[in-house]
């Protein structure tokens, strides 16, 4: 692909339609990839000043046996072109935080929300960050969200969310002229293909679901 109990939200969220992205490409079109990457495990990042690159290897074990693909295969996420890359974290309100029995699903999430709106944001250095992202240490970011702001004129610009090694939420910016998406084995994958990849098996997923009610 190359384009130019209670119910905790899976991190703190903004007004929806407000948008508050660093350098986010003008006239920018968002095209959520929560459908392909959703659950998915990056399990390196690379990025090089010098040819002004950055790839994400991601593991998606669901989409792998779904889509009977080879063992051990992985999509490769490649930004050409990177003109700004940044980290945040968000540090928990260390406060006393209950949900009282007997309330509604909305009062629930009015509670939680008021509670996350207390979380600090705080940057984070993105060497550290990125050489924190290891495998073999099973340090890995675990994507909740993902979201592309592309535009025909000023690229393409990415927000991964999630949770590093399964416990602090981050949020992911990185800004380039232009993004790919390919498997291990360099075959490469258009954006309404991979989308696709990810839709069919939350499709069956829901089925699955129903079926068993």
């Amino acid at each position: 692909m190359r384009v130019g109990g209670p119910t905790f939200k899976d991190g703190p969220s903004t007004p929806e339609g407000v948008f508050d992205w660093v350098n986010l490409p003008q006239g920018a079109n968002l095209v959520s990839l929560w459908a392909c990457l959703h659950d998915a495990q990056i399990v390196s990042i690379r990025s090089n000043l010098l040819d002004r690159t950055a790839v994400l290897r991601c593991e998606i074990e669901h989409l792998r046996s779904f889509h009977h693909l080879a063992d051990g295969s992985a999509f490769i996420v490649s930004l050409h072109g990177v003109q700004s890359a940044r980290v945040l974290r968000y540090a928990i309100w260390p406060g006393e935080f209950k949900i009282p029995d007997g309330l509604s699903r909305e009062q629930e999430s009015t509670l939680v929300e008021d509670y996350q709106s207390k979380w600090r944001e705080e940057s984070l250095s993105w060497s550290d960050f990125e050489g924190s992202v290891k495998r073999e240490n099973e340090q890995v970011f675990d994507l909740s969200d993902a979201t592309l702001a592309v535009s025909p004129d000023a690229g393409v610009a990415l927000q991964l969310c999630g949770h590093l090694n399964y416990a602090t939420y981050h949020e992911v910016y990185l800004r380039a002229a232009q993004l790919e998406v390919s498997d291990s084995d360099g075959k490469r994958f258009d954006l309404e293909d991979f989308q696709k990849m990810g839709e069919l098996y939350w499709e069956e997923f829901s089925r699955r679901s129903q079926r068993k009610r």
